[in-house]
């Protein structure tokens, strides 16, 4: 999780932000969470919900 959330709060924030200021097609969202899924937000989501299950 510390390797990669840096990585996908900033690709969060920048398309969140484009969206918002008009830069990019509220569509970009479904791009988004293709690729945070793809590069780890997954195993993030997974390792979360070890961490709160115990």
């Amino acid at each position: 999780m510390k390797l990669k959330w840096a990585n996908l709060q900033k690709l969060e924030e920048e398309t969140i932000l484009k969206i918002i200021m008009g830069q990019a097609p509220v569509d970009e969202f479904d791009k988004f969470v293709d690729t945070w899924k793809r590069t780890g937000g997954d195993e993030i989501t997974e390792e979360v919900n070890q961490m709160s299950s115990r």
